[in-house]
């Protein structure tokens, strides 16, 4: 059997998810796709009371998890298989990887520098 590192306690994990269901319940998505938008909203989902964010009620997150593939196989450009992601498979990208940020003070993507991945960490 393979050795399995545990970052996070059972309890963290139980937190982390329980606060991720409020935010999504309270706060909300914004979901720029007008399709997709329209979708969620006649799928019975509300907006929030700015009318710009859809809420996910945490029924409706749980069974999207659920529905979730335990593994999925991630492609490269050339339409080649490149990595299997879960189960006990590791794949380790560090952050430098990403050429390219959106700015969250400007709302811009461009390419990141040293300071966006200090900024990042």
């Amino acid at each position: 059997m393979r050795p399995q590192l545990r970052v996070l306690s059972d309890e963290l994990i139980r937190q982390i998810l329980t606060e991720a269901k409020r935010i999504m319940a309270e706060t909300g998505m914004e979901i720029r796709g007008e399709t997709m938008r329209q979708r969620l909203l006649d799928s019975g989902l509300k907006l929030d009371a700015s009318g710009k964010r859809i809420l996910f009620t945490p029924d409706v997150v749980d069974a999207a998890v659920a529905s979730a593939p335990k593994m999925f196989t991630l492609f490269n450009r050339d339409g080649e298989p490149h990595a299997e992601i879960g189960g006990d498979n590791v794949h380790y990208v560090p952050g430098s990887s990403g050429l390219k940020i959106l700015d969250h003070r400007t709302g811009v993507t461009r390419l990141s520098n040293s300071a966006d991945f200090i900024e990042y960490a």
